[in-house]
């Protein structure tokens, strides 16, 4: 029987993805106080396709996110809450988020966290999502280019 071996630490992550996520790895833990990013949601966001970009990403976001509200649902407990629900998986929420930071970046714009979740979570809902199943970062980069963005 083949079994696969749980990854329980940071150090597993390593092993199993390689020393290079290392760096990055420390860098989250030692820029996000366990408070906002513990080990445990830590190394489920580095599960499946997750690529380091996406890792040093999320933690600038994260980062952002715990300065601009200090108190109430942490930014990582409510990106789960909303993965869990979604019909997309992790990968797709992590590309899409990067797709829309840096459409943000090229406009000049920055928004807070739960809004680009409130926006993103719209576009999973959209009616263009229902009759045509979309891959979720070209949903999102049609709803960009259709609608732009408020928030």
């Amino acid at each position: 029987m083949n079994q696969v071996k749980k990854i329980l630490t940071i150090e597993d992550v390593i092993i199993e993805k390689g020393e290079h996520w290392r760096a990055p790895l420390d860098y989250a833990r030692t820029t996000i106080p366990d408070k906002y990013l513990s080990d445990k949601n830590l190394i489920r966001l580095t599960k499946g396709r997750c690529t380091i970009a996406h890792l040093e990403l999320m933690v600038k976001i994260l980062f952002q996110d715990s300065k601009e509200r200090p108190v109430g649902i942490t930014g990582i407990d409510q990106f789960f809450y909303v993965v869990d629900r979604s019909n997309f998986n992790l990968f797709d929420w992590l590309e899409s988020i990067t797709l829309f930071y840096e459409w943000l970046n090229k406009e000049n714009r920055k928004t807070p966290f739960p809004k680009m979740l409130g926006y993103l979570q719209c576009c999973e809902d959209s009616p263009e999502n229902k009759d045509i199943k979309n891959e979720f970062t070209q949903l999102v980069s049609g709803m960009l280019i259709e609608h732009g963005y408020e928030g």
